[in-house]
């Protein structure tokens, strides 16, 4: 690309949660043109710049797929389910609807298709989250035909300002480090990823090219224990943090209860499918997968920054 042509044009879903706000901003900074797909009268629309197209419609809807789409270069799909009421529900949004939007996406000749995935999708039978995680990058792959396409497999995002993991980290501004207990707790390996180095993968590395056809894993810390994690906090935050196991019988019997609420009235989010994914005993990657970033200097933003 000569320095008389624009940069890319990019498809971007997700674009008014944690991550993809950030992405968003990240984009506008470097110069890229955006459509972002928000919903119907959504009040999200936050940013507003002369280089963002916001375009309203349903994530899967034909109609929003190919306005999306039109003339884009790059489509980067972060929009999807954590937690869902049924096992369609996570189907639905995480499988299905990347399958129908890199269709459109492919007959509006886009070149690059960049799909944010799960570090859940390597144990696909764990949980249906972490199944249909692992059927979109399955049927992205099927869908692509000439496009290039690239799956990030995520692990647990942090960072200041994010709200689903905004207690956790104020239990631990107060010394306490809840986990789950049960059998062999303190061998169960982690991998945590800060919000910024997950926004530098995605618009840095995977928007120019550098991981085509691949399915990437990064991380802030690759593998570290429980026991660990509460060191790196302490160290973080100056003042001793204590690990809090939480006993399995507790675990289960709020998860069953959970199961059901989340069902009938869309309440919760530590069902039995979420509890499994905490209970496994591997979620570390490949050292060399690491990023450079001092894991303390960014929890202690995380622990303190947010903090009242």
């Amino acid at each position: 690309m000569n320095a008389q042509s624009p940069l890319p044009l990019i498809a971007l879903t997700g674009a008014t949660g944690f991550v993809g706000g950030r992405v968003l901003r990240q984009l506008l900074d470097r110069g890229y043109r955006v459509k972002a797909l928000v919903r119907p009268g959504s009040h999200s629309k936050t940013i507003q710049s002369e280089q963002i197209n916001w375009i309203e419609g349903e994530l899967g809807d034909d109609a929003s797929n190919n306005a999306l789409t039109l003339g884009a270069d790059i489509v980067l799909h972060m929009a999807g389910l954590v937690t869902a009421r049924t096992k369609d529900d996570y189907y639905r949004v995480n499988s299905t609807a990347v399958g129908s939007l890199a269709m459109a996406a492919r007959k509006q000749g886009v070149t690059r298709f960049i799909y944010l995935s799960s570090l859940a999708a390597r144990a696909p039978k764990l949980s249906d989250y972490a199944g249909s995680k692992r059927a979109g990058e399955g049927i992205l792959s099927r869908k692509l035909g000439e496009m290039k396409g690239v799956c990030v497999r995520a692990p647990a995002v942090f960072g200041t300002g994010d709200k689903a993991t905004a207690p956790f980290y104020a239990l631990i501004r107060k010394g306490v480090l809840p986990c789950p207990g049960g059998k062999n707790w303190r061998e169960r390996k982690l991998s945590l990823i800060y919000v910024d180095d997950l926004v530098d993968c995605l618009v840095g590395a995977c928007l120019l090219g550098e991981h085509d056809g691949k399915t990437v894993y990064t991380a802030t810390r690759a593998c570290l224990t429980w026991p660990e994690f509460a060191e790196e906090c302490a160290k973080a935050s100056g003042k001793s943090v204590k690990i809090l196991p939480l006993p399995l019988s507790f675990l289960y019997s709020v998860a069953a209860v959970t199961s059901v609420t989340k069902r009938v009235l869309g309440m919760g989010h530590l069902t039995l499918g979420k509890l499994q994914e905490f209970l496994y005993e591997d979620w570390s990657i490949s050292a060399d997968l690491q990023t450079d970033t001092d894991l303390q200097e960014v929890l202690r933003k995380t622990i303190l920054e947010d903090s009242p």
